[in-house]
């Protein structure tokens, strides 16, 4: 959602580089396909709130914020008819494609509304989880999310810190695959630029792109670059732009750091998993991740990569061919 008409967005972020870009106004679907070109994409996308009776805007209160990203530009379901946050969106009301749903705000609500989404051909992410006053009990018995807000930029220049490492870390070892992203939550031009992802998608086609997005081929950011990722008889190599630290976690206590020697920043690091892929083997739900922190502070995240995925020999998941 912003306070800004769709043309003058596309056209700032296509300034600062981006190449695709997903306008989701609060409750309201729109095709925005009209606006992509060769070289910008254009997605088509809803955030859904669902609000606690105790919720208040801007104070306190809680509340669900899910972003709803369809797999097709011309898809216009929403549950529900919208009665607010219109923003300049009330003339697409009638184009919407709207079903009742009896929503409330408590998780049984957030899955029944999640899992109608996913059999309508929408991935589903889990939004601004600290702006939104939730705690462990709110978001643990959530399923079928396709990915959470790692960092969202409009909450952290409201003061709130919103990056989810350890909503992020919780979901995951609660059994769920899903992916860490980030977003602008466009209100205010200062917003914009600030969080986003790089995205390995061939092309830019509506289905390639999503193609991508769907299989996990991108990784976060809020600053720093991730070339590549490999593996050699269990050593894993990241290269990336100048870092202060490489971090690599896991879903237990496996954990492994590389470091700067003074200014001396770091531009790749290597990991040794011989232990911990024998310690997982036979675990469903062994994973591990990594952060890239620039001197700066912003940091770069990439998926959850679990065990069964870590035989990858001499191959090499290159990150270099991004959209985003």
């Amino acid at each position: 959602m912003a306070k800004s008409p769709p043309k003058n967005l596309k056209k700032t972020y296509k300034e600062l580089g981006y190449q695709i870009l997903a306008i989701t106004d609060h409750n309201v679907i729109v095709d925005h396909s009209n606006m992509t070109e060769p070289d910008f994409l254009m997605l088509t996308g809803v955030e859904i709130d669902l609000n606690h009776e105790s919720y208040r805007p801007g104070f306190d209160g809680k509340t669900y914020h899910l972003n709803l990203i369809s797999k097709r530009p011309d898809n216009l379901w929403v549950p529900n008819k919208a009665t607010h946050y219109f923003h300049g969106c009330k003339e697409y009301l009638d184009s919407m494609q709207c079903e009742h749903m009896d929503l409330c705000h408590d998780p049984e609500s957030v899955n029944k509304m999640i899992a109608k989404a996913n059999e309508m051909g929408f991935i589903v992410m889990y939004n601004h989880p600290t702006w939104s006053c939730q705690s462990y009990p709110d978001y643990a018995p959530l399923k079928g999310f396709w990915g959470i807000e790692l960092r969202n930029s409009a909450c952290c220049e409201l003061g709130n810190n919103e990056n989810n490492a350890r909503v992020f870390k919780d979901l995951l070892n609660l059994g769920n695959r899903l992916y860490p992203m980030g977003a602008d939550d466009t209100h205010n031009p200062a917003e914009l630029g600030q969080s986003w992802l790089m995205v390995g998608a061939q092309t830019l086609e509506y289905s390639c792109v999503m193609e991508a997005l769907e299989k996990g081929d991108f990784y976060m950011s809020c600053g720093p670059q991730i070339f590549s990722l490999t593996i050699q008889e269990n050593v894993l190599k990241i290269t990336c732009s100048d870092a202060q630290y490489i971090t690599l976690e896991s879903h237990g206590r496996f954990a492994r750091r590389a470091a700067a020697n003074g200014n001396a920043w770091i531009q790749e690091a290597k990991f040794d998993l011989t232990d911990f892929i024998s310690k997982a083997d036979g675990d469903t739900n062994a994973y591990i991740h990594l952060t890239v922190t620039a001197p700066d502070g912003t940091y770069a995240a990439t998926r959850a990569y679990y065990a069964e995925e870590l035989y990858w020999g001499e191959n090499c998941y290159d990150m270099q061919n991004v959209s985003v």
